[in-house]
């Protein structure tokens, strides 16, 4: 209040004293230019100046405000436009989770101005893969990459990833196998890659696939994908030594894997048929399976010995069918047909099986008897036209 006063009094002085002046002397101005002149007082052209200056601050001042207006409206219409595409975005968001897939894609496509396009754009697409509506799909991911086009990788990552729920598997392949090529070393990558062969049964795929992966994978995709390896060492020259390669490298805890070690015996027999009896003999050593004895009695190393160690295994397993039907092979191998029919009819008495029915059938042709051959045969072809569940 005090500096108001004293504001005013100083005002009201200088404007005494300039009235002073101006009744004292009230001056002259001439302004001359190319023949014309004018003339007026001192005060006058002073109080002209004057009112120019504020008539020009005047209207840069309304300008100003003019300009800001328009910057002040054109942010206000751009809020309000952010405002909405939140407002889509999080209904998108919340209707996705709901699973309304319809309403979900047409929101979340209303957010184009959202702060997060790149996750609307994949939540429309997640609502189209669930719709079965691929090339919506593509196209809501088409546009987020030219929204955000560094953004490209990540959005052929989610491609591949929806392709795979959709079970798309060759095209996620297709996919990948691009974005491989711009990172070879990508775990994601590899991982999908895996997935996708592994469902479209590419085990040669997998396996190649498996030492960039972590090595808790289920154990049946450890098998077949080790069964792969060990099946593409067969009709090689080598094949008896790369499958020893194989076997070495495989998991321990595999090794008594009914399947693998048939692989393993199936590499070896040709080339070398004592090691394929020997790993039989150690896997049923350690385990007794069905489908290793039979397969010992097909294994051709030495006959002899291996009808020596599998009679041993009668004291064990006396009555076993697979067992007496794989020492009436051997027995047969080893030249002594009435020992191999002994065993072949114990087996069939303890389970009537097309094969024992087939080897009997053989050696009664071999003995001239076609009669009983062909009996024989005919009880083979039943007992394999037989469903599983009606056998004894």
């Amino acid at each position: 209040m005090i500096a108001w006063l004293l504001l005013t009094l100083l005002a009201l002085a200088i404007g005494g004293a300039v009235a002073a002046l101006m009744l004292h002397d009230p001056g002259y101005v001439l302004i001359a230019y190319a023949g014309a002149s004018l003339e007026t007082s001192l005060w006058f052209a002073v109080g002209a100046l004057l009112a120019l200056w504020l008539a020009l601050a005047g209207s840069l001042f309304l300008l100003r405000r003019v300009l800001r207006g328009g910057a002040e409206a054109r942010a206000w219409f751009a809020s309000r436009r952010q405002q909405a595409a939140s407002q889509h975005a999080l209904r998108g968001a919340m209707l996705l989770a709901e699973g309304r897939w319809h309403e979900a894609r047409k929101e979340l496509l209303a957010a184009p101005a959202a702060r997060t396009p790149l996750l609307d754009y994949f939540g429309a697409a997640q609502a189209a893969n669930e719709l079965r509506e691929y090339e919506q799909r593509d196209s809501a991911l088409d546009r987020a990459k030219e929204a955000i086009p560094e953004a490209a990788f990540v959005v052929e990552l989610r491609r591949a990833e929806l392709q795979q729920a959709a079970r798309q598997w060759q095209r996620s392949v297709t996919t990948l196998a691009a974005l491989q090529r711009l990172a070879p070393r990508h775990p994601l990558v590899h991982a999908l890659l895996f997935e996708a062969h592994k469902a479209l049964g590419d085990w040669e795929a997998v396996a190649e696939l498996a030492p960039s992966l972590p090595e808790e994978m289920p154990t049946a995709t450890q098998v077949a994908m080790w069964r792969v390896r060990l099946g593409s060492a067969n009709g090689d020259a080598s094949a008896a030594e790369r499958a020893r390669e194989v076997w070495a490298a495989m998991p321990k805890r595999l090794r008594d894997d009914e399947a693998l070690l048939l692989a393993y015996v199936d590499a070896l027999a040709a080339q070398d048929p004592a090691a394929a009896e020997a790993a039989l003999r150690g896997g049923l050593k350690r385990v007794w399976r069905t489908a290793w004895v039979r397969r010992y009695g097909q294994v051709e190393a030495n006959a002899q010995s291996q009808l020596k160690t599998a009679t041993g295994w009668l004291k064990q397993h006396p009555g076993d069918h697979a067992l007496l039907l794989a020492l009436g092979r051997l027995a047969v191998a080893a030249g002594d047909p009435r020992q191999a029919k002994e065993h072949l009819q114990a087996s069939v008495e303890a389970e009537p099986s097309a094969a024992a029915l087939a080897e009997l059938g053989n050696l009664c042709v071999a003995e001239g008897d076609s009669a009983a051959a062909n009996g024989y045969f005919q009880r083979a072809m039943m007992a394999a036209e037989e469903p599983p569940e009606a056998k004894p």
